[in-house]
């Protein structure tokens, strides 16, 4: 689904090479001032969110009395942080770090959302607001307006209407693929950007923060250039929750590289029966990670089937790991599609969570291959059927 042009603000990259948040003494506490226009009394709360387990810590909270609020504390590294106001649920985010800070917003403009049908909160985001005493927000303020990367966002932005607007799949989903291409310049555009940062600012928390979210939206991000990235984080950067981060995806990625054996797993078949991937040693196999609900996984199918078919006498087999969490659109779709080859499907053991056996194999969109060799080592990790058709050629022969 995933279908370079590196561009630069020289304004952002001369701001952000200027700066330097990790190098410079800092207090060993922080008080955190701040007043919000348009709410009087209340309570205010900073938490803070761990992107690899998807929940939110609250680190203190405090009265909120005639629009304004005072935190003191100390933090081991600069992090972001939300501020949550109540009543209302109203929300920023802002840099917690040990210096004196000031914080100013107005609720005026702020984006209402309401996802209770879907068992979560509603509140509002506050978009006009501002921090003052942090290098490292400054840092982060500089990155987010780099109109480079924000160039192709009236291009997403209209691709994103046709998409709700269109009734036929197969034209939805090349909308979809001309988004993901401006998506992945953009995203080369932030890493050049970043990368810039990280450079003239190794101990910058603010530049560990940048790598960290980039990545949720770059998960293809090389993983040499993570790797090279992360080695140079140094003082508050290596302290921060995100170095931390960043190091356990590197290990995650490193095992599922073309090279490394491919983690072993076991889940269920339709009639409750267990199946082991390491059963299938001694065959080349293609762990094919689809869902019932995903329109290019099911265009997919008839071309597998003819793989399948070219392949399976000569030692070629493959493993179909479905990402549905409800059996009955799995047992549907499966009768529809009439795959001669092995099924079983993924487990969802944590609210909130990706699938299990998914995660192993940080599987971030589907449709998703990963090609085995007899030894169960990893030949190709790709959402590109391409370079499977490419390696299985190399193997059998075209």
């Amino acid at each position: 689904m995933y279908k370079y042009c590196f561009l630069f603000a020289a304004s952002l990259c001369g701001l952000l090479a200027c700066q330097s948040p990790g190098s410079k003494k800092v207090d060993d506490a922080y008080v955190l001032k701040g007043t919000i226009k348009g709410l009087k009394d209340g309570t205010v709360k900073l938490s803070a969110y761990n992107d690899d387990d998807r929940t939110s810590t609250v680190l203190d909270s405090t009265v909120l009395k005639d629009g304004g609020f005072e935190f003191r504390g100390k933090t081991a590294a600069p992090q972001m942080v939300t501020v949550t106001a109540e009543p209302g649920n109203w929300s920023f985010r802002i840099f917690l770090e040990n210096q004196p800070l000031e914080v100013t917003a107005d609720t005026t403009g702020a984006m209402h959302y309401d996802y209770t049908m879907y068992g979560e909160s509603k509140g509002a985001s506050i978009t006009k607001f501002t921090e003052s005493g942090s290098s490292n927000y400054d840092a982060w303020m500089a990155y987010q307006q780099d109109t480079a990367q924000k160039q192709f966002d009236g291009q997403l932005e209209e691709l994103g209407n046709k998409i709700q607007a269109e009734k036929d799949k197969d034209q939805e989903y090349r909308y979809r693929d001309q988004a993901d291409s401006l998506r992945k310049l953009a995203n080369n555009i932030r890493l050049s950007t970043v990368s810039r940062y990280i450079n003239a600012n190794p101990g910058s928390a603010a530049g560990a923060y940048m790598l960290r979210d980039l990545y949720n939206w770059y998960s293809e991000m090389p993983l040499a250039d993570m790797q090279t990235l992360v080695a140079k984080f140094t003082g508050e950067a290596k302290q921060s929750p995100y170095y931390s981060s960043l190091e356990g995806i590197v290990a995650k990625r490193r095992a599922v590289s073309p090279g490394s054996v491919a983690p072993d797993f076991t889940l269920l078949k339709r009639d409750s029966s267990t199946f082991t991937l390491s059963s299938l040693r001694g065959k080349y196999v293609m762990i094919d990670f689809w869902a019932s609900w995903c329109h290019p996984c099911r265009q997919a199918i008839p071309h597998w089937k003819q793989v399948y078919a070219k392949y399976k006498d000569k030692g070629f087999d493959i493993l179909s790991v479905s990402d549905d969490s409800q059996w009955k659109a799995w047992f549907k779709a499966m009768d529809q599609e009439k795959m001669p080859w092995t099924q079983v499907c993924d487990e969802f053991p944590v609210k909130n969570m990706p699938a299990r056996v998914g995660s192993l194999y940080l599987t971030h969109f589907i449709p998703f291959y990963v090609l085995l060799d007899k030894e169960g080592k990893i030949l190709v990790s790709s959402g590109d059927e391409k370079k499977i058709d490419e390696k299985l050629a190399e193997i059998f022969g075209s």
